[in-house]
């Protein structure tokens, strides 16, 4: 690459950065400036220095066990006995989440931060693969189990509406379905090979090889957990902790600022607009989420002023603490860990070479 191209690849990244970071100060101002003033809140973080320490303190504990689940159900999904360390994969998940909520439709940019992560840190590729695989998709899948909980329970709880009862029975049905590919995955793999090719083939969205792969993966996870029923288990609680404890953030702050939410409203909440947030629409799902979320609590009789206060300064830890975090952590592992195995490789490629 000649050196004008060089310079030019620069510029072209240096403007991205520019316009990202142009990009997160308009959508703080407009969810903490404008947003409040339209709903008739007060000042957000006005608001929070009002709360007691113990509120806040709790709340970000309760925000950290998430991610600490989350990261303990890397370690669970990732195939084979060599991990890297439970600090590492936090790291790794905290810089994921941070480009996750910078960078619009940043799913598929912070997978290939993650996958790079994971691979420098010692994973195989297929296993990074085929963990990020099975646990986005896993994770969604008790997401959809909590909305349908969350209906269910509802039922003695609130008015609810054939929109909730239908939206419930349509993410059982799904979830139905999805257990029965599973088990087709399970029994019947070749077939399901040779259906996914033709599908790929008809649709023209992926490539026939793809396809194969992610069946053929999602059937090797399957067949690990029904080895070990006991990891599958675990896998599925820790799913449940990391939605739950993060929930459980919102219905702190919303009886913070004076409304207690009951279970299935705040499950109904809750699920509805992570799943709304799935859209890569916006990062992180910034502004699909408020949008959801506040008229939803308000439809259940959260005072709107209450549900806005709440649903900010959960956004707060959910959404903008992990994006310096997350900046942190990548920080540590590009001059720590990362750095001490790229100079074993090196070592190691010396040594093969000479011998």
């Amino acid at each position: 690459m000649s050196r004008e191209q060089d310079a030019w690849h620069r510029l072209r990244r240096s403007r991205a950065v520019r316009w990202i970071s142009v990009a997160v100060v308009l959508l703080l101002v407009f969810e903490y400036v404008v947003l409040p003033q339209i709903l008739g809140s007060q000042n957000v973080l006005g608001a929070l220095q009002r709360l007691p320490a113990v509120v806040l303190l709790a709340a970000a504990a309760l925000e950290a066990l998430s991610l600490c689940c989350y990261s303990a159900l890397t370690s669970v999904v990732l195939p084979g006995s060599v991990k890297p360390r439970f600090l590492t994969l936090l790291r790794i998940d905290l810089s994921d989440l941070a480009v996750n909520h910078v960078v619009p439709g940043g799913g598929t940019t912070s997978a290939a931060l993650r996958y790079g992560l994971l691979t420098k840190a010692g994973v195989r590729p297929q296993d990074a693969l085929s963990a990020a695989m099975v646990q986005v998709v896993g994770a969604n899948l008790v997401l959809g189990v909590l909305f349908g909980a969350g209906v269910l329970a509802a039922l003695g709880e609130v008015r609810t509406n054939r929109y909730f009862i239908t939206a419930g029975i349509t993410v059982l049905v799904l979830l139905a379905v999805s257990a029965g590919v599973l088990a087709v995955l399970d029994l019947h793999l070749d077939a399901a090979v040779r259906v996914a090719r033709r599908a790929a083939r008809l649709v023209r969205i992926i490539k026939p090889d793809a396809a194969e792969k992610f069946v053929r993966t999602m059937a090797a996870e399957t067949e690990m957990f029904r080895r070990d029923p006991r990891r599958l288990v675990l896998a599925l609680l820790l799913a449940v902790c990391y939605w739950g404890f993060d929930a459980a953030c919102l219905w702190t702050f919303a009886a913070a600022f004076g409304h207690t939410l009951g279970p299935g409203e705040l499950l109904i909440a809750y699920s509805l607009a992570n799943l709304v947030a799935l859209a890569p629409l916006t990062p992180g799902g910034v502004g699909l989420v408020e949008g959801v979320l506040v008229p939803t609590l308000a439809g259940f009789g959260t005072p709107s002023s209450a549900a806005v206060l709440a649903v900010l300064s959960w956004r707060i830890l959910n959404f903008w603490l992990p994006i310096p975090v997350g900046g942190l952590a990548w920080i540590s592992l590009r001059f720590g860990v990362l750095r001490k195995a790229a100079v074993r490789q090196t070592g190691a490629n010396r040594r093969s070479s000479r011998g």
